[in-house]
């Protein structure tokens, strides 16, 4: 009973995030981008199996040490600066950066401190997990809609564009896109060295 209950609990942390992955992988099917589609369909099946128990929980993760992140960071950012930005390097590099995290939140956390409290920090994984779903279903909401309203007329785009239409212009210059690499790679830092201690620094 204990392994079904805990069983049920993974299907209910992962349904909201394998649900959003299928939505957007859908939407791709219907705007004609195999590749996307692939990618959000593969990983929406991967946490589908997840879930079900079939993929083995794996090694523990390892400590990354916060100067090597933030060092490793920001070779990316200035990768990310320079290079075209729908070129092979760019790409690679965007590539490998979501290889990584996925593969670091795939593996198990390390070992807890002795005075974790186990309660206290499920009450921390239930509201980041709330809040950054939160967040992923608004922009995915936002972005189907107006990929709907834009699909009548050439009108209809222009007055309802994509999130990735309102960036191009920040992202078509060097300067504003490492202003958006750093933000997004410093907010992966963050998340990845969250509730580290200072002796692992």
């Amino acid at each position: 009973m204990t392994e079904q209950r805990a069983r049920g609990r993974a299907w209910l942390r992962s349904a909201p995030w394998i649900f959003i992955l299928a939505a957007i992988g859908t939407v791709q099917v219907i705007r004609a981008q195999p590749f996307d589609a692939a990618v959000f369909g593969v990983a929406a099946v991967a946490l589908a199996l997840d879930a079900a128990g079939a993929v083995p929980a794996g090694a523990r993760r390892p400590s990354v040490p916060i100067s090597a992140a933030i060092a490793v960071a920001g070779v990316v950012a200035v990768t990310l600066a320079l290079a075209p930005r729908h070129g092979l390097l760019a790409g690679l590099a965007v590539g490998a950066v979501g290889v990584v995290a996925v593969a670091l939140a795939w593996l198990r956390p390390p070992p807890r401190a002795a005075d974790d409290d186990p309660a206290a920090r499920h009450r921390r994984v239930r509201r980041a997990a709330i809040g950054w779903g939160g967040v992923a279903l608004v922009l995915c909401l936002v972005e189907l809609w107006s990929f709907l309203l834009g699909r009548f007329t050439a009108e209809a785009k222009e007055l309802h564009p994509a999130i990735s239409e309102l960036l191009d212009p920040a992202l078509g210059d060097p300067f504003g896109r490492a202003v958006f690499a750093v933000a997004w790679l410093a907010l992966g830092v963050l998340l990845l060295t969250r509730g580290r201690s200072a002796r692992d620094a």
